[in-house]
């Protein structure tokens, strides 16, 4: 897989064939059906099978992956915003943990998926990837409803942003996740009290 960063920086596309996307496909629904972790109808990780579902069903973005000296493969693309990509992930390697048994195949699929989104992260942020990862890993062990309920608000007040303070603010945002926040936060809590509670996310451009 691969991807590319949008220079609003809400967020990247992930890019697959076929095969890659319909592995990222199953390989979730395996997490949601056998980690005794998570919920089997989570809405997250629910929502993201749906979107990976949608790109190799070319409902999505479409484009072709180009070989040295070899033809061009075709590959499909979905959006996903960073705070959301960003919990989404520590909540499948969090729910790997738990599954009975993992094979080779799961921990490449789930590796692959990880480096796409930490690799994009990277590009934008450098030196923020391991951060962020081990918040998400952490987030993914509260209560998911209350972090599916604060990440709405979180991703709604980053959205309402500038393409450069979401890169700039993206970290502190994502740390108010939490039910303790990093000493050093920023963020005043009263930023995100217009988006409590909210139905859609702000309008935004990709």
């Amino acid at each position: 897989m691969q991807y590319d960063n949008r220079k609003s920086n809400a967020g990247l596309v992930i890019w697959g064939d076929i095969y890659e996307l319909k592995n990222l496909w199953a390989f979730i629904h395996r997490v949601l059906d056998e980690s005794t972790l998570l919920d089997e109808e989570d809405q997250l990780l629910t929502s993201l099978a749906y979107e990976v579902r949608h790109a190799f069903d070319r409902l999505r973005h479409k484009s072709v992956r180009k070989w040295y000296g070899e033809d061009s493969t075709p590959i499909y693309g979905f959006d996903c915003l960073w705070p959301v990509a960003l919990m989404q992930l520590g909540r499948l390697r969090a729910g790997l943990a738990f599954m009975p048994t993992v094979t080779r195949h799961d921990q490449s699929v789930m590796y692959g998926l990880e480096s796409v989104v930490l690799n994009g992260l990277e590009d934008m942020l450098p030196g923020t990837s391991e951060q962020l990862i081990k918040m998400a890993l952490r987030f993914a062990h509260e209560d998911a409803d209350t972090v599916d309920s604060t990440l709405d608000s979180r991703t709604g007040y980053f959205l309402s942003l500038t393409p450069k303070k979401r890169k700039d603010n993206l970290a502190a945002i994502f740390d108010s996740i939490g039910t303790v926040w990093a000493r050093d936060n920023p963020l005043d809590p009263i930023v995100f009290e217009p988006f409590l509670g909210l139905s859609e996310y702000p309008s935004f451009k990709w």
